[in-house]
């Protein structure tokens, strides 16, 4: 059985609204962040916004429920493995809401959107390692998955539009084949339970190998 409540992730009122309405039904166990944009949007302030800002106005509201078990998994992207450590930008990505934070991201990709998909997505990356102790302390969890291509509608439309690239990125994956819904959903559902009570402060690529080329391409 599903309820839904919609939810704005760049305004901190609306996500308490949101864990308001969670608490009314019962104890929350597990938060998955699946909320995001892809930068073909072509806007990088909105990519930020939603991928970046909104992931870190979540893990925010979060920390205030927190009790014993339960988990936080944010979905980032293999794309954040791209880009490397940096003193120049880290500070910025592990602080988007902090005065003029925003503007030197946007600078620093160039205003190019899909650059701040990838920044985002180290982001993610990065909030989950600084977020970890304060998780800890409350006797939860926190950790992001990395998947790489998943079919989805936004896939099937990548193949359509550039089908030579995303067969070469598919000879490219070491499984043989693009991922599925359903390998992330048992990735999720595991990291959820119990059994990995120990998995908290890192990332988990689900790819199929494919970041191994990517760092090469």
């Amino acid at each position: 059985n599903a309820l839904y409540k919609t939810s704005d992730l760049t305004n901190r009122d609306s996500i308490k609204d949101l864990f308001d309405y969670g608490k009314s039904l019962g104890n929350i166990k597990t938060i998955v962040n699946s909320a995001g944009v892809s930068g073909s949007g072509g806007d990088a302030r909105l990519t930020f916004e939603i991928d970046l800002v909104g992931t870190d106005n979540l893990i925010n509201e979060a920390i205030g429920i927190v009790n014993d078990g339960t988990v936080l998994i944010l979905i980032a992207s293999m794309m954040g493995k791209t880009i490397p450590h940096s003193e120049l930008y880290n500070d910025y990505l592990t602080n988007p809401t902090k005065e003029g934070s925003m503007d030197a991201l946007i600078e620093i990709v160039q205003n190019d959107s899909d650059k701040a998909y990838n920044f985002s997505k180290k982001g993610v990356q990065l909030l989950v390692e600084k977020y970890a102790h304060k998780f800890g302390e409350k006797g939860g969890r926190i950790l992001s998955v990395s998947p790489g291509i998943i079919m989805s509608p936004m896939t099937e439309k990548a193949i359509e539009e550039h089908g030579e690239q995303m067969e070469y990125m598919k000879a490219q994956t070491p499984a043989g084949r693009y991922g599925k819904a359903e390998d992330v959903a048992e990735l999720i559902a595991f990291l959820s339970s119990d059994k990995a009570s120990f998995i908290t402060g890192t990332d988990i690529l689900i790819d199929g190998g494919l970041t191994i080329k990517l760092k090469e391409m």
